[in-house]
């Protein structure tokens, strides 16, 4: 494996003057990548220039490589330096100072590059030297080193994890892409329903986030809400749907305690997108979700049963349920639902009596009332189920 070229020991800059010495370092940089240095390499290269602990991090801001095993920053934080918006200082998630360099060229991203300390324009200068080494490392496939070579694509990766068979192999290639499974993320998936579907294929290519595809839908790991609705908006720009929300619908399930649970929660995800999509609300996590927590490890059968039995008499009276909901929803208040209803308050009444008495109940008793929301999600889920298995059997055509 080749070496960087002309490192020294120590941060002393004896060789070169402070002018031409990022210039130097920059070709030195190049030429050792070229001959196969690793980006470990490039990094501890950097270190003896400048002195400065140097750490690589992935788009998400999770550290990829480093001089001193610290830690990375905020998945925003990393998000803005890259679109060039935030930094260069920033401070890192172990409470230390750092100057931080997005390390992109068009769709080619390597990451964001720190060196910890307070703010110097020589050693920006220098990091920046690092920064056409670090392009071409990413290009080539990453660090060049055994231990993280990946056996599988971003793709591979996804599809292992939504299916719980996490091998130590599937464990490297995650590390290598920024997944900390130590601390599990959550499974995510996002649909497409525009008219633009290879624009939305591209669009997912341009993620620099591992993505498994299947036509109109994309599966992913995100660490939090903001990180998916940041994607969710990324999507819709580059779709050209960004005025259209309802065109990319997302959602994420829960945080799982182990590598092996993300399945769990990628099949969380995918049911609450079909409630998403139901709904008509662009993004839903499993923390904003409410009482469909309950719900959602319950199989179809349970959830059928569920709501017969506590809404059976008016299921098939949708004059009857969609009042039932106003009702509920605006607490009682016959001026809110009629005017949401678009009907009169007498027209009102006389539904929430026919409600009560077919039900046996008043609705807003606060036992009735919990029951009668469960259901209610419940029938929301079990059309959420629907609309999945309707999504499975539509071909999709490409887009222009």
């Amino acid at each position: 494996m080749g070496t960087v070229a002309g490192a020294r020991s120590g941060p002393a800059r004896e060789r070169v003057g402070p002018d031409t010495e990022p210039a130097v370092l920059e070709r030195e940089l190049t030429e050792a990548v070229l001959a196969g240095a690793a980006r470990s390499e490039v990094l501890r290269a950097l270190w003896r220039a400048t002195g400065r602990p140097a750490r690589l991090l992935s788009a998400e801001g999770v550290v990829l490589a480093s001089t001193d095993g610290g830690a990375g920053v905020p998945a925003t934080v990393a998000d803005g330096v890259l679109a060039g918006v935030a930094g260069p200082v920033v401070d890192t998630l172990d409470g230390l100072r750092a100057t931080a360099l997005p390390v992109r060229a068009g769709t080619t991203v390597a990451g964001v590059l720190l060196t910890v300390g307070p703010g110097d324009p020589h050693v920006h200068a220098l990091a920046g030297a690092a920064v056409t080494a670090l392009l071409i490392d990413a290009v080539r496939g990453g660090d060049g080193s055994a231990e993280v070579s990946p056996q599988h694509t971003p793709a591979d990766v996804v599809a292992a994890l939504r299916s719980g068979t996490v091998s130590p192999s599937v464990y490297a290639a995650a590390a290598h892409l920024g997944i900390d499974l130590q601390r599990p993320p959550a499974g995510a998936v996002l649909h497409y329903s525009g008219s633009r579907l290879r624009a939305w294929s591209t669009a997912l290519t341009w993620l620099e986030h591992p993505v498994q595809q299947e036509a109109r839908t994309a599966w992913t790991v995100v660490s939090g809400e903001v990180v998916l609705a940041r994607l969710q908006s990324r999507l819709r720009l580059m779709t050209g749907d960004e005025s259209a929300g309802d065109h990319v619908v997302a959602a994420s399930g829960s945080h799982p305690d182990s590598p092996i649970g993300l399945a769990r929660s990628f099949t969380e995800a995918e049911r609450l997108l079909g409630l998403a999509r139901t709904r008509r609300v662009p993004l839903l996590t499993f923390g904003g979700c409410g009482v469909v927590q309950v719900l959602l490890p319950l199989p179809r059968v349970e959830l059928e049963a569920y709501a017969e039995a506590h809404l059976g008499p008016i299921r098939q009276r949708p004059e009857l349920m969609a009042t039932l909901r106003a009702w509920l929803a605006e607490r009682g208040s016959r001026q809110s639902v009629s005017e949401q209803l678009h009907l009169h308050r007498n027209s009102v009444g006389y539904r929430v009596r026919q409600i009560k008495t077919l039900l046996g109940t008043d609705p807003l008793l606060p036992a009735a009332s919990a029951q009668l929301h469960l259901a209610l999600a419940a029938l929301d889920l079990l059309a959420a189920d629907d609309q999945r298995l309707r999504d499975d059997d539509e071909p999709a055509s490409a887009g222009h």
